[in-house]
């Protein structure tokens, strides 16, 4: 524990003016200064510095307090974390007053082969190729070491183990050594990946004489998910969160280059995968992306897929399209303007989508813009089950002006075939935290998923529930569960008492979201339930149908049959 005076010593070293300076603007009034105030939106100035008390204070949020509360407010750091960067800034020692956490063991050896893998880079001779290749792409000695970059030269192999006294086959297992003992990345620029908490938990290695592949990542292990983990958020989110947006990227030199030319907000995919987790991961920092993906099919393609996230999510998202290969090339290109210019030109999703697809079909004949128009349908679906229900009318007027054509007509078009199409008809789909549905998650019927997922994240549809269903209504695991409602359960009795599959159930639907507000899936639902009960109807019916000789009964009954066939038939028989 650190003591009282220790902190108020550190406070009583450290300028408020100084350590506010270093990270906003600010502008001198009377004996104060004001500046915009970090921790919530503001046009006019409510934040305050007060060098007599060196405190500061915001009259719009009140957020207040002293320089290491500032630090800690502003970089998103536990209390301990903020004292020892102001110990460091203030030039006081508190390393007696740290108990020692050491790193995980994996971590370890990915932090002593970091630091080797920079030392061997740092004392190449400058006509090394791995020197020429990363000055051919802008990157001195002085961003070398900002990034921390490094070379293999397999000089390495089992040193950092040995010292460990841990096996080869460790190495092998965090893919930092072949099977054969040699280094997996040997004779690659050596670039580290590192967690949300700036740890080194894996490598890429990029050739420097085109061996293929270009890029070889470490796999994956306990610390490292690509599908987690986003390049240089570690250093981009206070960034990301002072300006508002986010630059998504694809390549690690792309995301690199845009840190050197001011773009700091950019973080960068690891291969073409964006998921679900990044989405959560930004949306806590902001709710705008521009998407800078490269310009090839490849790349247009990862935008399409990122896009099905983000707008699930409710991001607004821009996409920068641009003439060159990648943002590395269009920096090469036109530099620090260019980008500038490319990411204010930068086209919002519903005007993108059409454009993007026009050149997929061809739209000067009936049967093109038909296809054409299915696709729009698709997409007008998306936005619609997603938070961006608002800019159809915008995205339908797109389109009219690429059909010439009016947009009543469009509209109309698109309406028909959403409701004649087979994509209308599908199960309405979530958002896993996996990118694909696990086998056990497969045995779950989606009516049970539905009923669980608004009982346990959406509280006030429970009252509806009890009202409009009943443990009759469903089969397995729906059944148990409203069984144990109706017998006046709570859900941490559920959990203690339900069996092993309605419990893994239960945790399935935390760690999902569906695509689509609660209250529809709440109507799909009751549809879905109304129409089994209809089709039990009439399979009840039919079985009396065979019993019975009174053919005045037996015409009341075929009555009915129709009766609900037709009901079933007009509403489509899927709800």
């Amino acid at each position: 524990m650190i003591p009282k005076e220790v902190i108020e010593d550190i406070n009583s070293r450290l300028s408020i003016v100084d350590i506010v300076g270093n990270y906003l603007s600010l502008k001198k009034t009377g004996k104060n200064y004001t500046a915009l105030c970090p921790f919530h939106p503001e046009d006019t100035p409510s934040f305050f510095v007060f060098p007599s008390t060196n405190t500061f204070h915001c009259f719009g949020c009140g957020a207040h307090g002293d320089p290491i509360t500032f630090i800690q407010k502003y970089e998103q750091l536990n209390f301990v974390e903020a004292i020892k960067k102001a110990s460091s800034l203030a030039g006081v020692d508190i390393s007696k007053f740290l108990k020692q956490r050491e790193l995980p063991i994996e971590l370890q050896i990915f932090e002593n082969y970091h630091n080797k893998y920079k030392e061997i880079l740092l004392n190449l001779p400058k006509s090394h190729p791995a020197w020429k290749y990363l000055i051919n792409r802008g990157i001195t000695e002085n961003y070398v070491e900002k990034f921390e970059l490094g070379f293999s030269n397999n000089s390495l192999k089992s040193s950092v183990l040995d010292k460990f006294d841990l096996p080869i086959s460790l190495g092998n297992e965090l893919g930092i050594l072949r099977k054969d003992g040699n280094e997996l990345l040997n004779n690659r620029i050596i670039i580290p990946i590192k967690d949300d908490f700036g740890r080194v938990v894996a490598f890429a290695g990029r050739s420097i004489n085109n061996e293929t592949p270009k890029y070889l990542n470490s796999p994956e292990n306990k610390f490292f998910q690509k599908s987690n983990i986003l390049f240089l958020y570690d250093r981009a989110k206070n960034i990301i969160k002072r300006e508002k947006y986010t630059i998504l990227v694809e390549g690690y030199f792309d995301a690199i280059n845009m840190h050197i030319n001011g773009f700091e907000n950019t973080v960068a995919i690891l291969g073409s995968a964006f998921t679900a987790n990044h989405s959560k991961k930004l949306i806590k920092l902001t709710d705008k992306v521009i998407t800078m993906f490269d310009m090839d099919s490849a790349g247009q393609n990862a935008t399409l897929k990122s896009l099905e996230y983000l707008l699930s999510y409710g991001f607004q998202v821009a996409i920068a399209q641009y003439n060159t290969k990648d943002p590395d090339e269009l920096i090469k290109k036109s530099g620090k303007n260019g980008v500038f210019t490319t990411l204010e030109n930068s086209k919002k999703f519903y005007e993108f989508i059409p454009e993007y697809y026009k050149d997929k079909y061809n739209i000067n004949d009936d049967f093109g813009i038909e296809q054409y128009l299915e696709k729009m349908a698709e997409w007008y679906l998306k936005f619609q089950r997603s938070k961006h229900a608002a800019i159809l009318d915008t995205f339908i007027k797109r389109i009219s002006l690429i059909l010439l054509k009016p947009e009543n007509n469009i509209k109309k078009a698109i309406e028909n075939i959403l409701k004649y199409k087979k994509f209308n008809k599908k199960i309405i789909p979530y958002v896993s935290d996996e990118e694909n549905i696990s086998t056990s998650e497969k045995k779950y019927s989606e009516l049970d998923k539905q009923l669980i997922w608004l009982w346990v994240k959406h509280k006030k549809y429970r009252d509806y529930i009890k009202e409009k269903l009943s443990s009759r209504d469903f089969e397995k695991y729906g059944r148990e569960f409203l069984e144990y409602i109706e017998n006046g359960y709570d859900l941490s009795q559920i959990l203690e008492e339900g069996s092993e599959e309605l419990i893994e159930l239960i945790k399935i639907t935390w760690n999902f979201d569906y695509e689509i507000e609660p209250e529809m899936i709440f109507t799909s639902l009751i549809n879905s339930v109304e129409r089994i009960r209809k089709e039990n109807e009439v399979k009840e019916l039919r079985k009396k149908l065979n019993s019975i000789s009174d053919p005045k009964e037996k015409k009341e009954i075929m009555r009915r049959i129709f009766e609900i066939l037709a009901n079933l038939k007009k509403r489509g028989g899927v709800f």
